[in-house]
């Protein structure tokens, strides 16, 4: 129940559309540490071919949250790092995408978010490409995969 929250807030926040042809959306989720996220992603190949993001929104369910202002930071960060080893690309501040991210309310118990946002971005960017051109990528970095 708490990652269908998530998925359900996350596409609610994003923009999410279905993922149809042509929308250049992408949604992916992950549970670990005893939390759950939900990424949807705007995702388009650049004119050199290249996979670029220039949106992240994020839903987590991280039980009672301690610290609102740490746990953004820890689900930024993930993202953005995660971003970096999908691609295959570093980013600056110029490439950056824009992050958003919702913290659920929960009764659970505090859960952990080191990491947490990591896993779910390579499968986001690459269904958000798959909906923008109709190729799906089998390999990371999606760069390498990206134009085949």
């Amino acid at each position: 129940p708490r990652l269908a929250r998530a998925l359900a807030a996350a596409a609610a926040s994003g923009g999410g559309d279905g993922g149809g042809p042509g929308s250049a959306l992408g949604l992916a989720c992950h549970e670990a540490y005893g939390s759950a996220i939900a990424l949807v992603v705007a995702a388009r190949l650049d004119e050199a071919g290249r996979p670029r993001v220039d949106r992240i929104a994020a839903a987590v369910d991280a039980g009672r949250i301690i610290n609102p202002a740490i746990a953004r930071q820890q689900v930024e960060g993930g993202a953005l790092f995660g971003l970096e080893v999908a691609t295959g690309f570093p980013l600056t501040p110029a490439t950056a995408p824009a992050v958003t991210v919702e913290l659920l309310p929960s009764a659970e118990p505090p859960g952990g978010l080191s990491g947490l946002a990591v896993p779910p971005v390579a499968p986001a960017v690459a269904n958000a490409l798959f909906a923008a051109t109709g190729r799906r990528s089998r390999s990371l970095p999606l760069a390498s995969g990206a134009a085949a």
